[in-house]
């Protein structure tokens, strides 16, 4: 077919020629398009919902544990103080967010109620919230608000962060086996109806609480926007309490839609087990089990299941101090600490909620968002060294269809959430090659696989031309939303091949990045 035009290209041309040789080349180019085109891949297995696609990109958020807790020095509440305990002295939520917009955090999820069972928030389930303390009435009375979970929703609204609510299944205020000798004869000496064998209906409290949070508008009247529900399945108590998820689940999907919901394992993300911030090298999007059902253990929840029943992915949490609620003789980590930490959750394609409790004062303590601001000046100079743009020139073992546009390997360069790098259906290996345009020091690489139709990599390998061939610096496992790959000590190179030794079906490479100088 190439042959023929080839011929006739070189007669002379008679305008009637001429004419008969381009509708000859149309007929060629389309023959050749429908030859060679290719559907769009198709989605593999499981797939992430929109709204745990933009909880993906979030990737690094605050956790704000704050309660009678701060002011009582525990991190459980065993203590069943009333409520004028909460007491803070300079409450001021917008520098919470402020703190930690500047920090490039990407929201904040707030504990409503931790496992002490006092709500931040003017509830009408129980006696036992901070608005029956003397902070609260005092605060009313000068006609100020004093609905903390309010506040908070509003100053993240203000500085543009995302929103979340911690509201923690197990209460201990309502537990009959947890002892509460101060509460005794007074208006908190509320029924006791946490566990199966009690008369009440604890579910039924806990889901009027959920929807009191869910339905909440700020006091100018516009709803809260909640991003995340962390439902905490942890107890300190023999006591056994059967929840219904069921209707945890239909009351969020009804009143926030887009929220993603996290417990030990989903329904939307799960724990990554540990409390560490950190994940081991395979990690998979994927498990098969959902919150009804029997957990898996720590260490399954760090890997996660291949090819699993169910999208959810892990979240990994972890704090800044030693303990989730502030004390003032504890030591907080260091930016590198963070950074390690980063590398090993964000980079192993988790995200990290990282705690920063306020202090007695109801602020996060200065000292606390400096270290945030070192620990953002650290990942920001670590990760603006990309040597990678578009016009670079990238080669490739194949091509989807031969369709450059759509599938073709500069997609990994345009910065795009869209768009990527793709093959054909019966190839799952193929590589891509980047010349640097020149010798550069490199020392890390970004590698973003487009899980929006699924994960599907489980083995990569990176190499750099060094001394003119091509030596392997980083071979990894599962690919995911993000790998950072960083490397022990810098190359000097002018080529990097990206290539992918496994995938259990056609791989799809979103994005490609280089760091150095």
């Amino acid at each position: 077919m190439y042959s023929t035009v080839t011929v006739m290209s070189s007669r002379v041309w008679t305008a009637l020629g001429c004419r008969w040789v381009l509708k000859l080349l149309g007929v060629v180019c389309w023959l050749s398009t429908t030859v060679y085109a290719q559907d769009p891949p198709a989605a593999y297995l499981r797939t992430p919902s929109s709204q745990q696609l933009e909880w993906h990109r979030l990737e690094y958020y605050a956790f704000i544990h704050f309660g009678p807790n701060t002011f009582t020095n525990e991190e459980w509440g065993t203590s069943q103080s009333t409520p004028d305990v909460f007491n803070p002295t300079a409450l001021d939520t917008d520098q919470w967010a402020k703190a930690f917009a500047d920090a490039g955090m990407a929201g904040m999820i707030l504990t409503a109620k931790h496992h002490d069972g006092m709500a931040l928030w003017n509830t009408n389930t129980t006696t036992y919230k901070i608005g029956n303390g003397k902070w609260a009435q005092d605060r009313t009375a000068q006609g100020l608000n004093a609905d903390v979970v309010q506040l908070a929703a509003a100053s993240a609204k203000k500085y543009g962060i995302k929103f979340g609510i911690y509201l923690s299944p197990w209460d201990i205020h309502r537990d009959p086996a947890m002892p509460k000798p101060q509460l005794a004869g007074t208006v908190y000496d509320e029924p006791q109806i946490f566990g199966d064998s009690t008369t009440g209906d604890y579910n039924k409290l806990y889901a009027q609480q959920l929807t009191e949070l869910v339905t909440m508008r700020l006091s100018d009247g516009s709803p809260v926007d909640v991003s995340e529900l962390w439902l905490d399945g942890n107890s300190g108590s023999d006591t056994v309490q059967t929840f219904n998820w069921t209707d945890f689940r239909n009351i969020i999907r009804q009143y926030q839609p887009g929220a993603i919901m996290w417990g030990h394992q989903g329904v939307d993300a799960r724990w990554v087990g540990n409390e560490d911030g950190v994940t081991v090298a395979t990690n998979w999007h994927t498990i098969s089990r959902t919150q009804d059902e029997p957990h898996y253990s720590g260490d399954e929840l760090q890997t996660g299941v291949r090819d699993g029943v169910y999208w959810t992915p892990s979240e990994a949490d972890a704090r800044l101090r030693d303990g989730w609620f502030y004390h003032s003789n504890e030591n907080s980590k260091t930016a590198d600490t963070l950074m390690n930490m980063y590398l090993q959750s964000v980079g192993r394609s988790v995200n990290l909620l990282l705690d920063v409790p306020p202090d007695t004062t109801g602020q996060v303590p200065q000292g606390d968002a400096d270290i945030l601001l070192q620990f953002k000046d650290q990942r920001d100079a670590f990760t603006n060294r990309t040597l990678l743009s578009p016009g670079l020139t990238v080669n490739t073992s194949s091509i989807r269809g031969g369709n450059y546009t759509l599938y073709g390997p500069a997609n990994v360069l345009d910065g795009k959430n869209d768009t990527y790098w793709s093959i054909n259906d019966n190839e799952t290996t193929g590589w891509l090659e980047i010349d640097l345009g020149g010798v550069h020091s490199i020392d890390a690489f970004i590698t973003q696989e487009h899980i929006a139709l699924g994960q599907r990599i489980g083995g990569y390998t990176i190499d750099a031309i060094v001394k003119g061939a091509y030596m392997t610096l980083v071979t990894g496992t599962s690919l995911g939303y993000k790998r950072i790959d960083r490397l022990s000590s810098p190359i000097d190179t002018s080529r990097i091949r990206l290539r992918i030794t496994q995938a259990n079906a056609t791989p799809l490479v979103n994005s490609f990045q280089v760091l150095g100088v």
